[in-house]
This record gives C-alpha cells, structure tokens and sequence, in this order.
C-alpha cells in the first residue's frame, strides 16, 4: 500500500501542511515548493494545487498554523504567572523569542505580506488571536479591561496604540535580531539578562507613563 491511500480526502490537507512544515525545516523558503510538499507527503503532485491553489496559499495556510502555535505558547507561558506584572512581560518575551528560534522559516514567513495572502485588515482566526494576546499583555500593564477578539476591530486610544506598537517591536525586533544572527556582541546566559532587563524597562516605562497620564488628567 503506498502512502497516498492511507489518507482520507478529510486529513489530506493535514498531511500537506505537515509536508510543509518538514520540507520548511530540511529545505528552508528557497527549497519550498508544491511538488516537494507532494512528494514529501507521498501523494500526487496535483494535490497541494487541488487544496491550496499555489505556493502562497500553502505558505498561507502554513502561517496561519504558525500563528495558532505562536498564540498557544504565549497563553502557556503567560497563564501561570497571570497578575505578576513583570514576570507577565518576561514570560511574553521568551516564549516569543524561542517560538522563533524553533520555527525559523515560520517566524520569517508569518510577517511577510509579499508571502501570503493574508489580509491584515481582516485577519484569520489564529493572527486575530495572536494580537489579542499580545494586546492584552499591554492591556494589564495598563491596568485596563482586557479585550475580548471580536472587539479588537474597534478603534483604540493613540497611546495603546503607541504602547502595543513599542512592546511588540521589542519582543519581534530582538526574536529577529536573534534569529539572524545579529546579536553576536553577547552569547546565551548574557543575551537572556539583556532580554530580561529589557522586558521589565518596558514594563515599567509602560505603567509609568499610564499613571503619569491618568494622574494628570491628559487623554489622548
């Protein structure tokens, strides 16, 4: 029996982004193609075309995935030190960062616009989830009501704004950094307490200015 009949027409697409995501790993972007996925996954070579028209909607589907894993790892790596303001940032930062450093062809193409067909304006499910996440996180350092996804499309004050576009450019800058190589000044236990420095300045930098704002009677 070859490979091909032991999938059903329901897990097939299943099976293609498992290809995908080996053949992203073995290979890297240059090496991804729909005729690898398909030989990788043991089945015929108009398969992925059938179930994702062409290489950017498989790289799509691929980054979708890889936001529902990132998303995931941010809640199990949050969820325990909920309420612990600092240790929240902390959590937030390194579970981003070692999400990169695990799926590195994902981390590269998630972000990539030119890669993908998804729409910034209306995302899918797991990017929708990703920014509540990661717009919670700020939320709480504020001291604010978190947001539920459905309301994430409402229009938000200037300084969240500001403030979820500063934590999100650090974690995703350095996890960048990181990952191409670019912080060769400093090596393991060294770049860790740098990342942990930089996490609790912006903690603090953030509920600072919030009370500093409240306190004043400024809005934004």
């Amino acid at each position: 029996m070859n490979k091909a009949s032991n999938y059903h027409h329901g897990n097939l697409r299943l099976a293609l982004l498992e290809a995908a995501d080996k053949v992203l790993q073995d290979q890297g972007l240059l090496g991804f193609t729909l005729r690898a996925c398909a030989r990788q996954a043991g089945v015929s070579h108009a398969a992925p075309k059938h179930h994702f028209g062409d290489v950017k909607g498989l790289l799509t589907a691929v980054a979708e995935r890889g936001f529902g894993r990132l998303v995931d790892e941010l809640i199990n790596a949050v969820d325990p030190v909920r309420g612990d303001l600092d240790a929240e940032m902390i959590a937030t930062a390194r579970a981003y960062i070692q999400f990169a450093e695990n799926y590195p062809e994902h981390f590269r193409i998630m972000f990539r616009t030119d890669l993908t067909n998804i729409d910034p304006h209306h995302p899918p499910t797991p990017v929708l989830r990703t920014f509540t996440e990661l717009t919670n996180i700020i939320l709480r350092q504020r001291g604010e009501v978190e947001l539920e996804m459905h309301e994430m499309a409402a229009e938000k004050p200037e300084s969240l704004v500001n403030d979820i576009i500063m934590g999100w450019s650090h974690i995703h800058g350095y996890a960048h950094l990181k990952l191409e190589g670019g912080l060769t000044f400093d090596t393991g236990e060294i770049q860790d307490r740098q990342m942990i420095t930089a996490a609790l300045r912006l903690a603090h930098l953030i509920r600072t200015y919030t009370f500093e704002m409240a306190t004043s009677g400024q809005d934004e």
